[in-house]
């Protein structure tokens, strides 16, 4: 059976910092090749059938048996990771389960059950061959995800190494990143350096994982402790997006914007994958290689509208009334929206007005500040 992975798939970030240009991470043009992938024998990877009887039983979550153990056996032969073959069917294999039925059997992803039934046995026993969408000829490595299925492929040239289900920007009944808004202490910068101070703030942003075409350009070891989420082992490639190790990748978009992996997996996954490497990712409207370079930009952070401040403060023989008036530019559309020319996306300007009951009057110049921050899944 050939995965058709080339046909065109149907339609924890962190919280950003706007940037001054378009994002280094974005690489130069990428020639795209037919969605249907064609790919030499050498660079494909075909999995020879195995002679198994019949399945006796539907296996799900919570069995323990022999069959079992051949499904975790033969997933890991074709590049899955249902961790260790013990037989035991726990989340680690029906995640692994989940992946398999979205990639190979082209289970609508709200559909998948993470079961093995009679039809899904036979065929995960047949010849399975899984094929790039973008191949290289067996030139390079790469990764490849596919929003709409939630499952990530990582090839080393064209053959696949890695196949993970994955949990991404979560979205509404539409299909539209939703929008989030979170108090969030903040104890790094935007490229991961730690602030002298942590800093709190009440920031909103949309949980979006754009589509487009990326490298990987800087990763972490251990645990990242964000404002908005944990990280295992982030591996970043737009911005403060990053593929990491979740405690929870449940079978919906539900992160903030970046790419959640189950935890087994991520404690290798950085092995797999080096800096510079590739990675498409299809949004299921436009290819990759066809999504602007503002449309490729995750959502960068913006004060919470809601919170508002009113402060006062007395001096000898002068009361001076300071009334805070909040300017948000919302970057919730970014495909529409012009890029930023400033380092931040946000200016929020502080106009005092002055009451005087004696004495001479005071005043306090306008200020401006710059939101620089960094938060999380």
């Amino acid at each position: 059976m050939i995965v058709g992975v080339g046909v065109v798939g149907a339609a924890g970030g962190e919280a950003q910092v706007a940037p001054s240009s378009l994002p280094s991470a974005t690489v130069a043009p990428f020639t795209p090749q037919s969605t249907t992938a064609t790919v030499t024998p050498s660079s494909t990877a075909t999995v020879p059938p195995v002679e198994v009887p019949a399945l006796t039983q539907t296996l799900r979550d919570g069995m323990v048996s022999s069959e079992v153990q051949q499904v975790q056996e033969r997933l890991h032969d074709l590049g899955f990771d249902p961790g260790p073959a013990d037989g035991i069917y726990g989340l680690m294999t029906k995640q692994a389960v989940w992946a398999f039925e979205k990639l190979v059997l082209q289970t609508p992803r709200t559909e998948a059950t993470g079961q093995i039934d009679a039809d899904a046995w036979q065929t995960l026993f047949n010849d399975v061959t899984i094929t790039p969408r973008r191949s290289t000829s067996g030139q390079a490595n790469h990764t490849e995800v596919y929003l709409p299925e939630q499952v990530m492929i990582v090839f080393h040239a064209d053959v696949p190494v890695l196949i993970s289900h994955i949990s991404t920007g979560e979205v509404d009944v539409n299909g539209q990143p939703i929008e989030y808004c979170e108090e969030a202490t903040y104890d790094t910068d935007a490229q991961g350096r730690e602030l002298e101070e942590p800093v709190t703030k009440a920031i909103c942003a949309l949980a979006k994982t754009p589509g487009g075409v990326f490298s990987y350009d800087r990763q972490v070891e251990g645990k990242r402790v964000s404002p908005l989420g944990g990280m295992w082992n982030p591996v970043y490639f737009n911005y403060g997006i990053a593929v990491h190790g979740a405690l929870e990748v449940p079978n919906e978009p539900a992160s903030h914007g970046c790419v959640r992996i189950p935890m087994h997996i991520s404690d290798y996954f950085q092995d797999t994958i080096s800096i510079g490497d590739r990675i498409l990712v299809w949004n299921g409207v436009d290819e990759p290689e066809n999504v602007s370079e503002r449309e490729s930009l995750p959502s960068f952070d913006y004060p919470d509208p809601s919170v508002t401040t009113t402060t006062s403060t007395t001096v000898p023989e002068t009361t001076t009334t300071t009334s805070t008036t909040t300017t948000t530019t919302l970057l919730t559309d970014i495909s529409t929206t012009s890029p930023p020319t400033t380092p931040s996306p946000t200016t929020t300007s502080t106009v005092a007005t002055t009451s005087t009951t004696s004495g001479p009057p005071t005043s306090k110049p306008a200020t401006t500040t710059t939101t620089s921050v960094d938060s999380g899944d």
